[in-house]
């Protein structure tokens, strides 16, 4: 084995999720990449959204296999889809709070989004969050604001990444 990557049993979880889905690349960090970073936002990466290596994924295999694992495979595009609609009732909150620079109520969207984004393995999308919801509690103005439109702007290629995972399970379970 690698000195320089070690799995855990979740990280080898997610990745044995990721081969089964057809279609998913699985990247993994090194274990030194992302120093600096909050280590949520250096998981090792199921790269659906195919972007540059080291970049967070749209979607984390190891946050997804603890997911699929609290839920069960069943379960999981209920949850998926669910998660889908979050996003798509947040967006007008947050783009109202972005237009009126309100920092408070982007505080409150991003701990949400950052939460639910996080849980359901949206890595890009949650790290975003972190930086809109931190940068918002500490008065941050000019980050708050980048970092909530940073939000928005993954919106759509979270849903879609998410969408298109809920439909790949569904093949697994139909197979």
């Amino acid at each position: 084995m690698s000195p320089y990557f070690r799995p855990t049993i979740t990280q080898i979880a997610g990745m044995t999720i990721a081969f089964c889905i057809p279609g998913l690349l699985i990247r993994t960090l090194a274990a030194d990449e992302g120093a600096g970073q909050h280590p949520q936002d250096s998981m090792n990466k199921t790269g659906i959204n195919g972007g540059d290596f080291g970049a967070a994924a749209l979607i984390d295999d190891a946050a997804l296999a603890a997911l699929t694992a609290d839920v069960g495979m069943k379960n999981l595009v209920t949850v998926l889809t669910a998660f889908n609609d979050e996003l798509v009732r947040r967006v007008p909150v947050l783009q109202a709070a972005l237009d009126a620079s309100d920092l408070a109520a982007i505080a409150r969207e991003t701990h949400s989004i950052k939460g639910s984004a996080l849980t359901f393995g949206a890595a890009a999308l949650g790290a975003a969050a972190r930086r809109a919801n931190d940068a918002s509690r500490t008065g941050d103005s000019t980050t708050a604001l980048l970092a909530a439109r940073e939000v928005l702007a993954l919106m759509p290629a979270t849903r879609e990444a998410v969408a298109r995972l809920a439909m790949q399970t569904t093949e697994v379970q139909q197979q």
